[in-house]
């Protein structure tokens, strides 16, 4: 029973360790703060003047300006009552009445700190969708479910923990992203699937299909003249790297090697699953047969994997889409937009490496279960 829980509790307690000493490791190479400012929960106490209109494209929008008595519930000003002036459009639109809570940004300023609304206080909803998602994992899940949950835990540790201060460390991001990968892949199987040759297919099954989506996304980006400045915030970073050790140009392999993990793991379990069952259930069945049964399988998951991360995209990119079908954007126009080419190289570099992962999997899964070192042991 006790080696049973060993294993999730030292991953547990691993993943705590780096998210509580990485952020003083990293201290030296991290970037200096921008301002000096605070975010912290407000309550409105009386909103003392208002000047609304209705949106006449969004009416569920209101516009105008508001000025607020608030009170700053926590931070270096708590009990604080303070006066608010928020102006509200249609992009940054914090509307608030009396007894609402919101967050507050205060910032220091030469003559007097300046207090605005910065948002709405969203991250309750966050939290109560978590909550109900860790409930329903460990209600239908049990045990395998927990340690789904610690898996999911050790994988946020590494990125935010490891990967994320190595790469403004100046570490390669490839041999970086590629080491991580390779641990949270072997952590995540023998969480759920436990140690045996199934769970080592697996492995090896994902770690290709995966290693495959980076180099297609690093090798077809580069040849459509595209880099990790195009990624979402991508050019922001420069800044905040000054010394250049940030290595920009590999992180559209990163990127990739993140996302498509998910899907690759599901592909790879799947087969290496479906090799397993079909050599329990028929041992005498030739091993020609088995490989085409398990590779047929394959097909069927394919199908719908593929589908998975090419929706992704779209639904990622819908309002760019209808803004392309708005103004009958023509398709030499719509490719060439370096945000639709990226998106477009990464949702089918990620289908290349899973479609790939089938083959690499069954490969594995035949000659693992077929080789004399390994057909000595159960599992």
């Amino acid at each position: 029973m006790l080696k049973r829980y060993l294993l999730p509790v030292v991953i547990f307690v691993l993943a705590t360790v780096i998210l509580v000493f990485s952020p003083s490791l990293s201290e030296s190479f991290r970037p200096a703060a921008l301002g000096q400012q605070e975010f912290a929960r407000a309550q409105v106490i009386e909103v003392l003047e208002q000047n609304l209109l209705r949106d006449y494209r969004v009416p569920s929008v209101v516009t105008g300006d508001q000025r607020l008595n608030v009170r700053i519930l926590e931070g270096s000003q708590q009990g604080a009552e303070v006066e608010v002036h928020n102006s509200l459009n249609r992009l940054h639109n914090v509307h608030v009445a009396a007894g609402d809570r919101f967050i507050l940004m205060v910032r220091e300023g030469a003559v007097r700190d300046v207090h605005w609304a910065y948002n709405h206080d969203r991250a309750g909803a966050v939290y109560w969708m978590l909550g109900l998602m860790v409930v329903l994992i460990l209600l239908l899940g049990k045990m395998q479910g927990l340690n789904s949950l610690i898996s999911l835990y050790f994988t946020g540790a590494l990125v935010i923990g490891v990967l994320i201060p190595g790469l403004f460390a100046g570490w390669h991001p490839v041999l970086l992203t590629v080491a991580l990968m390779a641990l949270k892949i072997v952590v995540n199987f023998l969480l759920v699937a436990g140690y045996n040759r199934k769970s080592l297919v697996a492995m090896l099954g994902t770690l290709g299909g995966v290693i495959v989506a980076g180099v297609m996304a690093q090798y077809f980006g580069e040849m459509a003249q595209l880099n990790g400045l195009y990624l979402d915030k991508g050019e922001d970073l420069i800044h905040l790297s000054p010394d250049n050790a940030l290595q920009i140009r590999w992180l559209l392999f990163v990127a990739i090697m993140i996302s498509a993990l998910g899907a690759v793991m599901d592909v790879a379990i799947s087969m290496a699953s479906s090799y397993h069952e079909l050599r329990e259930a028929n041992p005498q069945q030739p091993e020609s047969e088995r490989l085409l049964a398990t590779i047929n399988i394959g097909r069927d998951i394919m199908g719908t994997m593929t589908n998975t991360l090419i929706l992704a995209f779209a639904g990622s990119s819908l309002t760019t889409i209808m803004m392309v079908w708005g103004f009958q954007m023509p398709l030499m126009q719509f490719m060439n937009i370096p945000a639709i080419s990226l998106a477009m190289i990464h949702a089918l570099a990620g289908s290349i490496g899973l479609i790939l992962t089938i083959p690499f999997t069954v490969i594995c899964a035949s000659v693992l279960y077929n080789h004399p070192r390994f057909q000595r042991r159960n599992g």
